[in-house]
């Protein structure tokens, strides 16, 4: 790698995540794929990158939007072409006899940040997981899901306190419909990153805050029940 690349550096810094974002923003194609390159030749992981490159990336989009610094389309525009760059990271599909199991991942009904679910789907899938996500399901759909197909667990996302309530109501319309009568619900997001919350106070069997937390708990309940 030459020296002198303005994209080497030691660790993915929070003006690397603007400077790369920058360019998802304004369709610079072969600057951003040219960054991804040249962090992965320098030892970065697929998973790293999308956790600390990706997944910010997608945060600070959203920010820009909130604060009316760039437009729909723009955000929808870049946000499409973060998903191609998480599609390039996927390896080829587990053999089903050795699958871990299975997870379905929705986001809350209301919820309108559905990227850092796709990240988690992708690490799962590394995992040696099947994953089926449903990116617009309302509370009836989600519970109508998992009574139609065994699923060891249902992930829901949410960026926002507002939707606790809709969080709530989903687990408790989840459990007794499950087709999995020890159906785990795992709930994630941003929001939970520093919210003093116990899962059961939103119905939910775990807590997680980020991709690799979802996959430590998955597996942990994939060993649970396989002691079982």
């Amino acid at each position: 790698m030459n020296d002198a690349s303005p994209f080497r550096v030691p660790t993915i810094s929070p003006e690397l995540v603007e400077s790369f974002t920058g360019m998802v923003f304004d369709g610079q194609e072969a600057d951003f794929e040219q960054m991804v390159e040249q962090l992965l030749a320098g030892g970065a992981s697929p998973e790293s990158l999308m956790l600390e490159l990706l997944a910010p990336a997608a945060r600070l989009m959203g920010e820009h939007w909130c604060q009316d610094s760039r437009d729909f389309v723009e955000v929808t525009l870049g946000m499409a072409r973060l998903q191609q760059l998480v599609r390039q990271f996927r390896l080829p599909s587990t053999p089903r006899v050795q699958l871990r199991g299975h997870a379905l991942l929705v986001p809350v009904p209301g919820e309108q940040h559905t990227f850092g679910l796709r990240v988690v789907e992708e690490h799962l899938l590394r995992a040696g997981w099947k994953v089926t996500v449903h990116i617009a399901a309302g509370e009836a759909d989600i519970a109508r899901l998992a009574a139609e197909e065994f699923y060891d667990f249902v992930g829901l996302s949410l960026s926002s306190e507002r939707l606790l309530p809709a969080l709530r109501q989903a687990a408790r319309s989840l459990r007794p419909a499950a087709r999995n009568r020890n159906l785990r619900i795992a709930a994630g997001g941003v929001l939970f990153d520093g919210l003093d919350l116990a899962p059961g106070e939103i119905g939910a069997d775990a807590i997680v805050t980020d991709a690799r937390d979802a996959v430590n708990q998955a597996q942990e309940w994939s060993s649970l029940a396989g002691a079982e």
